[in-house]
């Protein structure tokens, strides 16, 4: 994975090389000399290299007029750099002053028009070509009172007809805390400069419009799960570095392409105070990530650093500011060495994501510390911070995944894990059920058997007592009485018998079952209760036999019991989408004029039969009045029969 994000960043760093047959050119001795450079074909140039520098000097092309004594340059200083640390006279320079720098440019035979670009140039200047003013950004002076600091981007049209050119630029710098220019200088033809401008914006953009994406994905993901406060915290770091690289010399300012007449000032600070601010934001995304490691305390130490320097910044003029921000590159360094140790305690913790991480943030922390150092420190070097932010973008992203990912696997093992425990309560439950019938069969077979054959015997003899011949008066009419009374006894206990486990049980003829019930019942009750079937095969081949008896005896109960009705009806039929359906209904008082049970199980015992079997129960009121209750399920017999008979 560490390989294919550093294969990444080497394959966008090249997107601006451009191969250059000829050595690029270099001042030397104040003079730039570009006959052997075709600007068509090689591209442009920048004006690096030696320029005479005029040090503590505001000079105008007038000091220079042939009639006019020559100033003495005070030596050679080589651009782009600060002059701060410069040796005149065997001293270094200072970071604030004022200096004039004289190119002389030799641009070849021919007129031809030419781009200049100027960029970052501290904190005030003007350029003037052969006498002509160019450009010019705020007002240089010789001190911060008569200095107006301006930054600004600058491309401007320079005229060349084949002679050389004498460019005279004043700068002067009160503010920051290194003068000069910290940019190279660009010349080449009309639009060439443009084209590179935009292209930075462009690459810009797609780095800033992929943090923006980041941001609102993590948004989005908080608004919905707001215990995740790591997609909080994430979303306002890609905020931050979008309003940090947007304002940076980096992206060309590409805050101005949306807001074109941005006070430079104000870009600045803005910069500087998101800068102050992200390390508090990352370290609270941190920590909600991995809190065992990364300590409140060292929280509180990120949160006073952010105050104390964006009061600063808000509060200060430039030159305490700029003075300043050598103490914020040196805490942030602090904080990147203390980010690194503790992501690599996770690492060795095994923490989830961490290595991802870490890369990510490693590389962050290489490419943002060389832009702000150079920013801070006016070193020279490129502009790293894209990649940078692009490592970590993706690298945070990856770890996310894997995060997500591992949340979705835990998911799908407690799924499985519950779907085992189901099928095993489902099995179990078929288990008591048949364990149930098992015992309701058992115990109607001893009833049939022992209890309803000895009263049967014992009414029988009772029947030959009552005909023999007794002289003790009304005996015979209490043995005829006691005779009767154990054919009822042996009723009861034949009906007992039969209602705990019908005989076509065992032959799988539910229809028999369904039709004896409906008659003891009706006999036992005094309503009409009749059976009809319409099935597609018989005996029925369902194994859903047993249960649905259960349903249809409760139902039958129930409406006996509660509906006061004058018939029921109840039907067995299989359907032409080969569903078994049983439907009992009653003309009774209908669920709304019965009175509510207290304390009964017959309708949750249905609807847990029904489950049990995957079947569809529905209670209905009846179009006529009374109550309808009707089980429907799938029944895979009539397709099996169905295709025995086709093979």
């Amino acid at each position: 994975m560490a390989a294919a994000v550093f294969g990444l960043l080497l394959l966008l760093s090249g997107y601006g090389c451009v191969r250059k047959d000829s050595p690029m050119p270099i001042a030397r001795d104040g003079v730039f000399d570009l006959s052997g450079w075709d600007m068509a074909r090689d591209g442009p140039v920048s004006l690096s290299g030696q320029w005479q520098y005029y040090w503590d000097r505001l000079l105008t092309p007038d000091d220079f007029a042939p009639d006019a004594p020559p100033p003495q340059p005070s030596g050679f200083m080589a651009l782009p750099h600060t002059w701060k640390g410069v040796l005149l006279h065997g001293r270094p320079l200072p970071g604030r002053g004022q200096a004039t720098l004289r190119l002389r440019l030799a641009p070849g035979p021919g007129e031809r028009r030419l781009e200049m670009r100027l960029f970052g140039i501290h904190a005030a200047y003007r350029l003037w070509a052969d006498g002509k003013l160019l450009a010019a950004s705020g007002v240089a002076g010789t001190s911060a009172a008569t200095e107006s600091a301006h930054r600004s981007l600058v491309l401007v049209i320079l005229e060349s007809h084949g002679a050389p050119i004498d460019l005279v630029l004043q700068v002067s710098n009160h503010t920051f805390r290194r003068g000069g220019v910290l940019n190279p200088i660009g010349l080449g033809l009309p639009g060439q400069l443009e084209q590179a401008h935009i292209r930075t914006w462009a690459w810009a953009m797609f780095f800033a419009g992929s943090l923006l994406i980041m941001a609102s994905y993590h948004f989005v993901l908080y608004s919905l799960r707001k215990k995740e406060v790591s997609t909080l915290y994430f979303g306002l770091g890609c905020i931050l570095f979008i309003g940090i690289y947007s304002t940076m010399d980096s992206s060309d300012w590409l805050i101005t392409l949306f807001v074109p007449k941005a006070d430079p000032e104000i870009l600045a600070q803005i910069c500087l105070v998101g800068f102050s601010v992200l390390g508090s934001v990352l370290y609270r995304f941190y920590w909600s990530l991995y809190p065992k490691e990364f300590i409140p305390c060292i929280q509180y130490i990120c949160d006073i650093r952010s105050i104390v320097f964006v009061c600063i910044i808000l509060t200060q003029p430039q030159p305490v500011i700029y003075d300043a921000l050598p103490w914020l590159a040196v805490t942030a360094f602090a904080l990147n060495a203390c980010f690194l140790v503790m992501l690599l305690l996770c690492l060795r913790h095994r923490r989830s994501g961490a290595s991802v991480l870490l890369i990510g943030y490693f590389i962050l922390s290489a490419t943002s510390l060389n832009d702000i150092y150079g920013h801070v420190f006016s070193l020279n070097g490129e502009n790293l911070m894209p990649f940078g932010l692009l490592a970590f973008v993706i690298s945070q992203a990856l770890a996310m995944a894997q995060r997500f990912s591992n949340a979705f696997t835990a998911v799908e093992n407690l799924s499985a894990v519950l779907q085992t425990e189901m099928d095993e309560r489902s099995r179990l439950e078929w288990e008591i059920v048949n364990v149930s019938e098992e015992e309701r069969r058992r115990l109607s077979h001893d009833l049939h058997d022992g209890l309803c054959q000895q009263l049967a015997g014992t009414r029988l003899r009772c029947s030959a007592l009552a005909r023999r011949p007794i002289a003790e008066p009304n005996v015979a009419a209490e043995v005829s009485e006691i005779a009767a009374l154990l054919q009822d006894s042996v009723s009861q206990a034949y009906n007992l018998s039969r209602g705990l486990w019908p005989v076509e049980h065992d032959s799988g003829d539910v229809g028999a079952s369904l039709a004896e019930l409906a008659r003891r019942m009706g006999v036992s009750s005094g309503v009409e209760i009749t059976y009809g079937e319409d099935l597609a095969c018989a005996p029925c081949h369902s194994e859903q036999l047993v249960q649905l008896f259960r349903i249809a005896q409760e139902a039958v109960t129930n409406a006996v019991k509660h509906a006061n009705p004058g018939r029921i009806s109840v039907s067995l039929r299989c359907g032409p989408d080969q569903r078994l359906t049983l439907a009992v209904c009653d003309d009774g008082i209908g669920r709304l004029g019965a009175a509510p049970a207290t304390g009964g199980l017959g309708l949750r015992i249905m609807a847990h039969r029904a489950r049990m079997i995957g079947a569809t129960l529905t209670i209905d009121d009846a179009a006529g009045g009374g109550t309808s209750v009707t089980c429907s399920l799938s029944c895979a017999a009539v397709k099996t029969t169905q295709e025995d008979a086709d093979g």
